[in-house]
């Protein structure tokens, strides 16, 4: 009776943030810019319908009353952490005054908004000042949560990656940018022919269709859309949604749709023992983006995953190349600029640098009118390049806009582990590249499916380490991957 009233609960705070979900939709893929300002405040309307309800004491009391209560015990261990999620989370959210939290919700689809366009102009002084107060904004936030502490981002990493902190992720991120930039030091220039794909928008999702299904992603729980950032969003496991960038060159569009089709095979697979309560990952993101990380470099940058649809591939891009020369320009590590169209070895200093200058930010050691140049610094020094704009420096990611400050780490810890993840499938499952080349790349899906997909948001990334590899996260296999690769 009490998990029942809980989860009726949950799902009537789920039915208002599906719509806050479907507006956002409307506003990236098909809605005109004149609409933005009406639906950036039938979207904050609903957001704070949702907000009332998870600061309530009616919700608070059903959550200690299930913990409290005989059916307790019959619970999954998953749901129970879950439940038990929620309860912290909820005295967290309770600090946050309701007439600021609509503030800066209203600030954060402004601020997202401004960014696109800024993006579009390469104008980085038209999006300075919604940075500047997204970050006051954050700052308070926390403030509101934590009190006046030292060290704020360590709190805003744990809010995105419950249970990891700082210290632990220098611990990783140090000791691999020093093994990483002397083999990115040594990469060749290599003269390979690119080429030029341009599909048209109804073409492309086509194509993407067809990759999504092939590597597990159920297109009759899927909708696609195009926009200038792509991403994945769960409304419930049985409506997960999909956006790309349709760019001229196919090689980032793979990647891309393999990437996020990592994510939605996540949310589509999650146990209904979990789904029932409408939830999702609880401030555990890094073992989402290991999933996409996984099908998109791991999996999806091997000769072996193009075999048996190569020729498919051929005739939805239009193009007579052997495959050998195909799969070449997948694994073409070079510096690059921008972070979504880097190779997999110097994605990670991309992701170093982003979390270098947050931590800096947070604690008060940059000015904000100088952070272009730090950048620029920073690629410098640890890739050798610079940008002359800004629409490939400081505005190329999305995530600074909407006040996503702690998030980037994710993506790293992510790949740490999926160097873990490459062992471990080829002892439980069989060799990599003779399941891939037979054209069975679902019994690596399913593989994932049963024993990190279904647990959802359960276990943090070193959790689902420990439970599967039976080892904390460790940097040894993604450098060996990568010192083998490409050194």
């Amino acid at each position: 009776m009490h998990r029942e009233k809980l989860e009726n609960y949950l799902n009537e705070i789920g039915k208002l943030n599906y719509l806050v979900t479907i507006l956002k939709w409307e506003m990236d893929t098909t809605a005109p810019k004149s609409s933005f300002d009406y639906l950036i405040d039938v979207s904050c309307r609903y957001e704070m319908e949702a907000f009332d309800l998870e600061t309530s004491e009616e919700f608070i009391t059903l959550i200690v009353n299930l913990i409290e209560s005989d059916e307790w015990n019959k619970l999954s261990d998953e749901e129970k952490i879950y439940i038990e999620d929620l309860r912290e989370d909820y005295y967290k959210f309770k600090k946050v005054p309701k007439e600021f939290y609509e503030e800066f919700t209203k600030l954060r689809s402004n601020s997202l908004n401004c960014w696109v366009d800024a993006k579009e102009n390469d104008d980085y002084e038209s999006f300075k000042p919604y940075l500047k107060k997204v970050i006051e904004y954050t700052k308070k936030y926390y403030r509101y949560i934590y009190g006046d502490i030292d060290n704020l981002y360590d709190k805003m990493i744990g809010d995105y990656e419950k249970g990891i902190d700082t210290k632990f992720i220098d611990s990783l991120f140090i000791p691999l940018k020093n093994e990483l930039i002397p083999i990115v030091k040594k990469l060749k220039k290599k003269n390979i022919k690119k080429i030029n794909a341009r599909l048209n928008d109804s073409e492309f999702i086509r194509f993407a269709r067809f990759l999504l299904q092939y590597i597990g992603f159920d297109n009759n729980r899927g909708t696609l859309g195009i926009y200038t950032h792509g991403y994945t969003t769960k409304l419930n496991k049985n409506d997960v949604r999909i956006t790309f960038s349709n760019r001229d060159n196919p090689i980032d569009s793979i990647s891309t749709i393999v990437h996020e089709g990592g994510h939605g095979i996540f949310d589509q697979n999650i146990g209904d023992n979990l789904s029932r309560y409408g939830c999702y990952e609880v401030s555990k993101y890094a073992l989402h983006e290991s999933q996409s990380r996984f099908f998109e470099n791991i999996l999806g940058r091997r000769k072996s995953f193009f075999v048996p649809i190569y020729e498919d591939i051929k005739k939805y891009l239009n193009i007579d190349m052997g495959i050998d020369s195909f799969v070449e320009l997948f694994n073409d590590a070079k510096v690059s600029l921008v972070r979504t169209e880097a190779d997999e070895l110097t994605y990670c200093l991309h992701i170093i640098i982003r979390y270098e200058i947050e931590k800096e930010i947070f604690n008060g050691n940059i000015d904000l009118d100088k952070l272009p140049d730090i950048w620029n610094k920073k690629y410098e020094e640890y890739l050798g390049i610079k940008s002359d704009n800004y629409k490939e420096g400081i505005l190329q990611d999305m995530h600074w806009s909407d006040g996503s400050f702690g998030y980037f780490p994710s993506y790293l810890l992510g790949s740490i582990f999926d160097g873990m993840l490459l062992d471990l499938v080829n002892q439980k499952v069989g060799d990599v590249d003779t399941i891939l080349q037979n054209g069975k790349i679902h019994e690596i899906t399913k593989f994932l499916n049963e024993n990190i997909h279904k647990y959802g948001g359960s276990y943090n990334v070193r959790e689902v380490c420990e439970r599967i590899c039976k080892k904390d996260l460790e940097i040894e296999p993604i450098v060996r991957y990568f010192k083998d690769k490409y050194n």
